[in-house]
């Protein structure tokens, strides 16, 4: 198959099947904050920041390695899995301590350490869900692990939001969560038989040292990336208040919900990267080249949305009253989004190739960088506009902007040039435009979803005339949508 047609065939199922996670997830972002408040939803939002931090190193880097290897060998599918269970088995265990360790070493309120009880199994869990999605990805069908996690998530809001309207608390969404963990595995891991890896011979039983040895870098990548990336939280939770952290919390739960994305093309693009490279490396670059600028053109409206709708957008979700100090943080994450889209993306490819050594020293870099201006910007934006959340914003773009930059000059030779600035320009020029519109629409007082919509329009317009989206993306649009009316019967 085309690699551009089956990076879009994957792309299309995902994103569908994501979207409807993803409005779940949302629902949940705006529920939770109105029902549990700034300070404990602050509390959850650090916690399930240090979980994340410590999840990475329980799952070892071994998704990219059982993605990349089982890819281009299906046979591994059943020695690899088998080994990764028993390896995350081990490591979850003791990473489970740390982290109940690591909360009661910061000094956090008796309810965090709670919580860390019960999102410690979250953990753990999510650790079994990547491993097996990392099988289903592997072998191009991901719509069974997608599927899951939209179960996941209805049960959670299923559950949780009658649970909360009778007074429950914090801790009572957080078992929820939990359950809702063990339900992904479960529906995953009696999928996963089915895969056409578990239907041929083993390849070779996976010794345990070699593959946990495989993993390591993408450990080393993976967990300095999310150290990086969420070490502004745990210094705005250490140098200002709970409720502070509430309302950085509900900007970057946004901010989350939105990454799948740039998630689900990178799923996509992982396995046909990774097998490209090594027997086409100029349709690599080709593919890469033009899946990246349809992940620009994605982009790019999200970004102006958020950017200049961010306060009718926290009013709406969340209200301005109890979460007003977040609008300034969400603009400042609107850009940030734009970055991260890019970086998550590039970050993929140079995994998929096996560049993940390079990109840890590029990781270490940003884990210095982002805690020295978290420092700097905090209390500067404490002092200033009595919200560090802004500080802390501004010190999570400026590390985003930092790793593009690497990851960019980290890419094959050839991969990007000229026509990828040129599709980068006219992309930014008709975010530009949109803008504009929907400013124009509000100083107009019109409502701000039609101003909204009509400045999208003008966007995808724009798209269209100057033809920024490659050919074979054109053409499968066309192919999966119904443009034609359908004939009618005399």
């Amino acid at each position: 198959m085309d690699p551009l047609k089956s990076i879009f065939r994957n792309s299309s199922l995902l994103l569908a099947a994501q979207t409807g996670s993803s409005l779940i997830g949302l629902a949940l972002v705006v529920l939770l904050p109105r029902f549990l408040g700034d300070v404990e939803f602050g509390r959850l939002h650090l916690v399930l920041s240090l979980t994340m931090m410590f999840g990475v190193a329980v799952e070892f880097g071994l998704t990219q390695v059982l993605a990349r290897a089982i890819a281009c060998q299906r046979g591994l599918a059943r020695p690899y899995l088998r080994t990764a269970v028993v390896a995350i088995a081990i490591l979850g265990a003791a990473l489970y301590v740390a982290l109940l360790g690591t909360v009661r070493l910061l000094g956090h309120h008796p309810s965090t350490l709670e919580l860390a009880m019960i999102l410690g199994i979250v953990m753990v869990g999510e650790a079994f869900c990547q491993v097996l999605r990392a099988v289903f990805q592997a072998h191009e069908r991901m719509l069974v692990p997608v599927l899951a996690r939209i179960a996941g998530n209805a049960f959670t809001l299923a559950v949780a939001v009658p649970l909360l309207l009778q007074g429950q608390g914090v801790q009572v969404v957080a078992i929820v969560m939990a359950l809702a963990v063990v339900l992904q595995v479960a529906v995953n891991t009696v999928a996963v038989r089915r895969l056409e890896g578990f239907r041929r011979p083993a390849s070779a039983e996976a010794a345990g040292s070699a593959l946990l040895a495989a993993g390591l870098p993408f450990l080393v990548g993976q967990a300095l990336g999310n150290l990086y990336f969420r070490m502004d939280v745990v210094m705005l939770g250490w140098l200002t208040t709970e409720a502070t952290v509430g309302w950085y919390g509900i900007a970057s739960r946004l901010l989350d919900a939105l990454c799948f994305v740039p998630q689900v093309l990178t799923m996509a693009t992982f396995p046909v990267a990774a097998r490209l490279w090594v027997t086409a490396p100029d349709e690599f670059r080709a593919t890469i080249r033009k899946t990246l600028h349809v992940l620009l053109v994605v982009t790019v409206p999200v970004v102006v949305t958020l950017l200049t709708l961010a306060r009718e957008i926290v009013s709406l979700l969340f209200t301005l009253e109890a979460f007003g100090p977040a609008v300034p943080i969400l603009q400042v994450h609107a850009v940030t989004l734009g970055v991260l889209f890019v970086d998550f993306f590039l970050v993929g490819v140079l995994m998929a190739i096996g560049r993940e050594r390079t990109w840890i020293a590029v990781a270490a870099a940003a884990c210095i960088l982002s805690p020295l201006l978290s420092r700097l910007l905090i209390p500067l934006a404490e002092s200033r506009y009595n919200n560090g959340g802004i500080g802390a914003a501004l010190g999570t773009l400026l590390t985003e902007v930092f790793i593009m930059a690497c990851a960019l000059r980290l890419l094959p030779a050839g991969t990007l040039g000229v026509e990828s600035r040129r599709v980068a320009v006219q992309v930014a020029g008709a975010g530009v435009a949109m803008a504009l519109i929907v400013l124009l629409g509000r100083a107009l007082d019109l409502p701000w979803m039609l101003a909204a919509v009509g400045g999208g329009l003008a966007y995808l317009a724009l798209v269209i005339r100057l033809a920024i989206l490659p050919s074979e993306a054109t053409r499968w649009i066309l192919a999966v949508v119904p443009w034609r009316a359908p004939a009618r019967v005399v």
